[in-house]
């Protein structure tokens, strides 16, 4: 067990980081590209905070060694910054072919430049490296806190729970309003509302099954683990409610997903053999009877009624954009000026964003890019699933198994939206990365950290 002294820099660690997600909730919950000056100022003071905070906790966890899978998390922010290093032309030419001809276009008005960045929009660029290092800092402070509080690993759903449980009651508020319009609690858009919630409303149920699987064989459930079951059990209700008032068919489709995934990680201890699939499809079109009761008629309303309400089109031409910027991208932030060239429908709208994460970060950040994104997100949901099955603490467990049902809902919802794009979402995003980085499987050793470890090292799992 952790001794008193040695738990109070993480619980108050833990508490600074919650206000600064609190505060990215209710001020940065809007696309980054939409941002007015308010939400301008709001994620350099975020930044700045979370800047102060990771040197803190940096300086004061210097000796500790991380581990090589957590890479990608810095090379990300790393590569976001080399899209900025101005390029002589010939170099240029060579590494982006299709950027070095927007710099030649400039060449009969006199300003072409000798030297000019990967990125077609360096200002955005600058801003997305900014947040992608804040996300950075988010990684590995949850990483820290965890590691430190493996004896108490509910302590990190706490978060997530308690700022999804606040706004699922306001978007219920919202809902319930005269006008009633679909939630969205804090957010500009009440999909990205839903997706927050969708990520968030896995640690709710696992809170509560944490505490219901930690009771004693025989015997009445204790008065403190029924108290703690019963708050998750009211957040997921709060939480799911939320998902529904969004009336969001993408945000509903990421819950099944998580709840899907749960349930089969869950299941697998105790289903064998021909058993477990017959009985898994049973509780999935129970739990899709179960949604199509509650949900509002709005909601039923529109998922009768599927239209791709044309992304399809965007989707098909940020194809020819991402084979005109294929290895390095455009650079974050550039897909809203490269993607013109590329548009064939909605031309009175400015596409902004391709409402679909995976094509976007292809587009701006290239294949390498990608690749070191889709390295860090496998990595985490490799050690989710894996300390899922193997963990025997049934605390690490139940974290391991919401970390596993998070990141499928984003990455179920991520097809056809651009959480990712909104920094309070990429923020929960990267919180859970690095819970599942302090706490849960690394793939490259293959153990599973265990709590009550004296030398705070790996026990080799049985």
């Amino acid at each position: 067990m952790l001794a008193p002294r040695g738990r109070l820099f993480p619980v108050l660690l833990l508490l600074v980081v919650t206000i600064l997600y609190g505060y990215a909730v209710l001020f940065l919950a809007t696309p980054i590209a939409q941002a007015d000056r308010d939400g301008r100022e709001a994620q350099n003071l975020y930044l700045l905070a979370l800047g102060i905070v990771g040197l803190v906790h940096a300086a004061c966890s210097m000796r500790r060694r991380g581990s090589g899978a957590d890479w990608p998390a810095l090379l990300l922010p790393a590569y976001a910054a080399l899209q900025l290093i101005p390029l002589p032309l010939a170099v240029l030419r060579v590494v982006s072919p299709a950027r070095a001809e927007l710099v030649d276009a400039l060449g009969p008005l006199g300003l072409a430049p000798a030297f000019a960045p990967i990125s077609v929009a360096p200002s955005l660029a600058l801003s997305h490296f900014l947040l992608f290092a804040g996300y950075a800092i988010v990684f590995f402070l949850a990483r820290g806190i965890v590691r430190k509080t493996l004896d108490t690993p509910w302590l990190a759903m706490l978060p997530i729970i308690g700022i999804a449980a606040w706004q699922g009651v306001l978007g219920l508020s919202q809902f319930l309003s005269p006008r009633a319009p679909p939630a969205h609690g804090s957010y500009a858009i009440r999909n990205h509302f839903a997706g927050m919630l969708a990520m968030s409303l896995p640690f709710a149920l696992a809170f509560a099954g944490a505490a219901l699987t930690s009771r004693p064989l025989r015997g009445p459930l204790p008065a403190g683990l029924a108290l703690r079951a019963g708050v998750g059990l009211a957040a997921a209700a709060l939480i799911g409610v939320g998902i529904l008032a969004s009336l969001s068919r993408g945000g509903l489709a990421a819950c099944a997903a998580s709840i899907l995934v749960m349930a089969i990680l869950e299941s697998s201890a105790w289903l064998r053999g021909k058993r477990k699939w017959p009985i898994l499809l049973a509780l999935g079109l129970v739990a899709v009877l179960a949604l199509a009761v509650l949900a509002p008629a709005q909601l039923t309303e529109r998922l009768t009624n599927v239209t791709s309400e044309g992304r399809v089109e965007v989707w098909h031409d940020t194809l020819h954009l991402i084979a005109a910027y294929p290895i390095f991208g455009t650079g974050l932030g550039g897909y809203v000026s490269a993607f013109e060239k590329f548009k064939t429908s909605e031309f009175e709208y400015v596409q902004d964003y391709a409402h679909n994460d995976y094509l976007q970060f292809l587009a701006e950040l290239g294949v390498i890019g990608f690749a070191i994104a889709a390295a860090l997100l496998l990595t985490a949901l490799n050690r989710a699933v894996r300390a899922s099955q193997q963990s025997p603490d049934p605390g690490i467990h139940w974290l391991a198994v919401a970390c596993s049902g998070a990141l499928a809902a984003i990455l179920v919802h991520s097809t056809v939206d651009f959480n990712l794009y909104v920094p309070a979402n990429a923020t929960l995003l990267a919180w859970i990365c690095g819970i599942t980085a302090g706490g849960l499987v690394d793939p490259g050793e293959g153990h599973v950290v265990q709590p009550d470890c004296p030398s705070d090292l790996p026990i080799q799992a049985q």
